[in-house]
């Protein structure tokens, strides 16, 4: 018989600062669907931005058409994220996030960056706590079989 313990190993959690508060996020299901979730959307809006064909499009019309064009994608990045943080941060935590920016939508996207980016190091960490376990179990085995 095999016995697994799920009690030991890496952290499941990441802490967060933003402004003077800290919060614990959980990885689990939930947050690891939203977070891909808002990575593609997130996607979505960049791939949009640096569409070469609909920047050449936009070159014909007014200095203000463009601005709109650019602002409407900002504000929807901007909607998505503080949804994001608003979620899993607390009401209100994407408006401050984005005024302790400088107002920069860019730099609250950095932020949800790190945030996945943490998961992504939690989850390699966890994975290489797998292995090892599963490393020194054959070993301990194969020295048994000697």
């Amino acid at each position: 018989m095999t016995a697994i313990n799920l009690t030991d190993g890496p952290k499941e959690y990441a802490e967060f600062k933003i402004g003077k508060k800290v919060k614990q996020l959980h990885f689990n299901d939930d947050l690891n669907l939203e977070i891909a979730q808002t990575q593609f959307k997130v996607g979505k809006i960049l791939k949009e931005l640096s569409d070469k064909d609909k920047m050449k499009e936009l070159d014909g019309k007014s200095a203000y058409e463009q601005r709109k064009y650019i602002e409407n994608l900002y504000g929807k990045l901007r909607g998505i994220l503080t949804t994001f943080f608003d979620k899993y941060f607390d009401q209100g935590t994407g408006a401050k996030l984005y005024q302790l920016t400088g107002k920069s939508t860019e730099r609250m996207a950095a932020a949800f960056s790190m945030v996945a980016r943490e998961y992504d190091e939690l989850r390699k960490e966890r994975d290489d706590y797998i292995n090892s376990i599963y490393k020194t179990r054959k070993a301990l085995k194969l020295s048994k079989k000697a």
